[in-house]
């Protein structure tokens, strides 16, 4: 089966509101998003954030319809990549959780040869606190991969009856006094969210040409 692949810029809130495609084929969507955002998961409203903080940093405040906390990207922050199975497909499976621990199989193997070792995929219930519902590095999700304590690959999924869409986050700089300062819960220090995300030294071009490999093959 042939797999559709685009990259696409622009602002995050246009990309989480694209629409399915409308041919049945498996699609990986790479985004670049020109400038930086906090996104927010799809039960949160922008009440948790310290608005003033997000102006001073230029962040866009942008809301997504799956679930989770906030997430803030950027193109030296994270790699963004959309994987898009259509019902039928061989990779499209009715179990929520199960669904994308394959997801999380193909970031891993392609992160463990490009020299970020033990890497782990979470295969387990979510993983939640109320410091993980208000930023989504912080817990743990079905096909998550982490090393150690810190996500390496954050994973949210939205569902229509005919698509699922796995919207996937690297983290390649982790920015915890970042976070800290644009949640307006003051108990929320840097130093709990310190060890959430991951900060790696990638060739991210050459990591984007490995995964693509990886996942058309996954998908063909």
């Amino acid at each position: 089966m042939i797999v559709v692949d685009e990259v696409a810029s622009g602002d995050a809130a246009s990309f989480h509101g694209r629409k399915m495609p409308t041919e049945p084929a498996p699609h990986l969507w790479w985004f670049r998003p020109e400038r930086r955002a906090v996104v927010l998961g799809s039960t949160q409203d922008s009440s948790v954030l310290d608005l003033d903080a997000c102006r001073r940093h230029g962040l866009d405040v942008v809301a997504r319809r799956s679930g989770g906390g906030v997430v803030v990207v950027g193109q030296e922050l994270n790699m963004w990549l959309d994987v898009l199975v259509p019902r039928g497909h061989h990779r499209w499976d009715d179990d929520v959780a199960r669904a994308s621990w394959w997801i999380g199989d193909v970031w891993a193997r392609v992160l463990e040869s490009h020299g970020v070792r033990e890497t782990i995929v979470h295969r387990d219930a979510m993983v939640t606190s109320p410091l993980a519902r208000l930023v989504c590095f912080a817990g743990r999700g079905p096909g998550e991969v982490f090393v150690g304590p810190s996500k390496a690959v954050g994973i949210s999924q939205r569902r229509t009856r005919d698509w699922a869409r796995f919207q996937c986050a690297l983290s390649l700089r982790w920015d915890a006094e970042l976070h800290a300062e644009i949640v307006k819960d003051p108990s929320v220090t840097a130093h709990e969210l310190r060890a959430c995300g991951l900060t790696v030294s990638l060739d991210v071009e050459r990591l984007a040409v490995d995964l693509g490999e990886e996942f058309r093959t996954e998908l063909s």
